[in-house]
């Protein structure tokens, strides 16, 4: 139960274990503050009992909910569901963090295979890259979300991942709106348990389940997981607020540096001039240096002297000539980006090894100090314990080329890499010694990008993580060696004042902990932009743009989206690798739009309820920003004037100097401003349905 303003609502809620039947509920009141509910279960398959605690405690903030499974029997899996029940009626809304509102869009179900091959085939994809504002709430309907991405299942029927589904959610949470009461309430699951699959279920009649699969269960484990109930404000941005600030770590970066790193980017391995002035213009900041400089996945700085030349990774890419480089000249050219006022972040992946990798151990080719130059003689000498395999239970897929999985073979990727476990010991000490030697040999570095975090869903059949259970047996979670290498990663980088930032394929919180901001390769299409802004709400975020073809037909509303999510989109930069490149179309609309953007830089969204808003029919965000505050109006509809409303203390006084931005315009406008009714009331002209509004601080 809640109250506010005088507002009653009586809410039910309970958790289980699937197919486990409730035998004895006993109730222990263990304070004012805290209540306990004992119960043991039978499941009805081996029938074996199970205890199951349930702790509630009251706080200030929210109802903190506590559950705890212990078993002393044999270990074994099945879901464990939370379930909350609301009374609902037209009134009530539902919010989330998720990919598309409206869930999945594709019109046959999820299907990962049919979107892997669209990709792969260059194919149309309009159907999976619509957008829909995410930040308004929804009736109470029948849905199905996962977190992060869809859970991986033996009989699944792709292996490759692209975060295009909109029935996702980044965050575990939901939240119920009344908006003439202006009350919410949330269930907020804890990003500081181990989390590995969860669903996320919603029905008609205000009921909601989380349901955690893949836990092990048994031999006197004791399983923990934590939640919080929050009432709050019918606004999205209270609900998000409260999980922002009771888990700071996982949205604010840990390297404030990294949000000088903010502006649009490029992925390119050019070393050709460029028009600085040019790129300035289009706000351009930082340069993710594509994956072609190190001779092979993995191997990012070899084992030689600093003028030694190798023959780049380059070679491998559809019979390219290769490109020869060094460490030398890998230095030399972050030192002339950083002369020139940009940034360069490194490729890392923490999740690939190799190239062309044979399949049983091939005969050796290299010996000693050389071993290094031959890929398969690496591995298997090395690391060879941190393959991950194929399942003798997975379903044969058949993907497009390297993609291909038969059971008990390694899983093969891009360029015929294997996928590797991070959470290995041999492997996590390699990629903390590349990861050393980056930082060590690269001194105008600023940092890395992760790449490739889709593997994260996967399981290690070979290994055993203590936390983990699939298919009868103990195994080893990515998820949980994601966690492992990261905390290993953390100090070298953070240390020496560099930054991570991660192209995360599949979006969740907790994975984010030691991120210091996003550099997203989906966020062309709705369902991976909207995901990867909420997710980095506090953080820096760049986006990709494939072709200036996805400027059309409307470069405004493309640009738009991105400025009232927060994000800065790709530029088109020379020799962009499967990104968008200079073009007559693309050249204008990111000068016309590079001023814009460069407001958006320091961005932090502000979640303070009921903060700004409009009465017209266009979208406003709120955010602050270096030296103030930045303020996207974007989407509008025929209007020419737009007025906006701003409850922000800090900004509700007299005579305050506002700068509006549009498309195209080289210089702002000062526009005027009033207080009425203790808000602050702009009103803004508009051109091209946008303007973006920068208040200075210091006035």
């Amino acid at each position: 139960m809640f109250h506010d303003n005088k507002q009653v609502r009586k809410v039910k809620g309970n958790s289980l274990l699937k197919n486990c039947k409730v035998i004895k509920v006993n109730a222990e009141k263990i304070s004012e503050a805290v209540i306990e509910f004992h119960k043991v279960l039978r499941d009805t398959l081996s029938n074996s009992s199970v205890e199951l605690k349930e702790t509630f405690t009251v706080s200030k903030e929210s109802l903190n909910w506590v559950i705890t499974v212990l078993d002393a029997g044999e270990f074994w899996s099945t879901p464990i569901e939370t379930v909350l029940q609301y009374p609902v009626s037209d009134k009530v809304k539902l919010w989330a963090p998720w990919g598309d509102p409206r869930g999945d869009t594709s019109g046959g179900g999820t299907n990962n295979k049919q979107i892997a091959d669209a990709i792969i085939n260059s194919g149309d994809l309009s159907s999976l890259t619509s957008w829909e504002d995410p930040l308004v709430a929804q009736p109470v309907t029948n849905k199905l979300w996962h977190y992060g991405a869809p859970r991986y299942q033996y009989d699944d029927s792709g292996v490759l991942y692209c975060p295009f589904q909109g029935d996702v959610i980044n965050m575990p949470m939901i939240s119920f709106f009344e908006k003439d009461h202006d009350m919410g309430l949330s269930l907020i699951l804890s990003p500081e348990d181990t989390l590995l699959d969860i669903n996320l279920e919603t029905k008609k009649d205000g009921t909601v389940k989380f349901s955690r699969f893949n836990h092990r269960i048994g031999g006197g484990k004791v399983l923990r997981f934590s939640m919080d109930l929050v009432p709050h404000q019918a606004d999205w941005r209270s609900s998000l607020g409260w999980m922002v600030e009771r888990y700071r770590s996982y949205f604010y970066p840990t390297n404030p540096l990294a949000k000088e790193i903010s502006g649009t980017g490029a992925y390119s391995n050019s070393d050709a001039e460029f028009d600085v002035a040019k790129m300035k213009k289009m706000a351009f900041r930082v340069n993710w240096r594509a994956s072609f400089d190190f001779p092979y996945m993995g191997m990012f700085i070899p084992p030689v002297d600093k003028n030694e030349v190798w023959s780049s990774f380059v070679r491998e890419r559809g019979g390219a000539s290769s490109k020869s480089t060094s460490i030398s000249k890998m230095s030399d050219y972050s030192k002339n980006m950083d002369d020139k006022g940009f940034y360069v972040l490194n490729y890392f992946n923490v999740t690939e090894f190799g190239t062309q990798i044979k399949y049983p151990k091939p005969a050796p080719k290299k010996s000693g100090a050389s071993m290094w130059l031959d890929a398969n003689d690496y591995l298997y000498e090395h690391l060879a314990d941190a393959m991950l395999f194929v399942p003798d239970n997975q379903k044969p897929v058949v993907d497009k080329d390297v993609y291909n999985t038969e059971p008990g073979k390694p899983f093969w990727t891009w360029e015929k890499a294997v996928v590797m476990d991070p959470g290995v010991k041999s492997y996590q000490d390699f990629l903390v010694d590349q990861a050393n030697k980056l930082v060590t040999e690269l001194p105008n570095s600023y940092g890395i990008c992760i790449n490739r975090m889709d593997w994260t869903r996967f399981y290690n059949h070979k290994t055993d993580d203590g936390v983990s259970w699939m298919g009868d047996q103990p195994v080893g979670s990515m998820y949980v060696s994601w966690m492992k290498i990261m905390e290993k990663l953390d100090p070298v980088f953070h240390d020496n004042n560099k930054v991570i930032y991660a192209n995360n394929h599949v979006k969740r919180i907790e994975q984010l902990k030691y991120v210091d901001g996003l550099f997203d390769e989906f966020t062309y299409a709705g369902a991976s932009l909207n995901a990867v802004a909420l997710l980095g709400n506090q953080k820096p975020v760049l986006g990709w743009i494939s072709n200036d073809k996805q400027l059309t037909p409307d470069s405004d509303e493309v640009m738009q989206k991105f400025l009232y999510m927060g994000v800065f989109p790709m530029a088109p930069f020379p020799e962009n690798d499967h990104s968008i490149r200079p073009s007559k179309l693309a050249d204008k609309v990111y000068l016309d739009y590079g001023p814009l953007f460069n407001q958006l830089r320091g961005k932090e969204w502000v979640l303070e309820p009921h903060v700004i808003s409009t009465k017209e029919n266009a979208k406003v965000n709120l955010f602050k920003s270096f030296g103030g505050y930045t303020i996207p109006i974007t989407h509008v509809k025929e209007a020419q004037l737009v007025e906006v409303r701003i409850k922000k203390k800090e900004l509700v006084k007299n005579d305050l100097k506002v700068y509006a931005y549009h498309p195209g315009d080289e210089d702002p406008i000062v526009v005027p401003t009033e207080v009425v009714d203790g808000e602050l009331k702009i009103v803004v002209p508009i051109k091209r349905g946008c303007a973006v509004l920068k208040i200075n601080k210091a006035q």
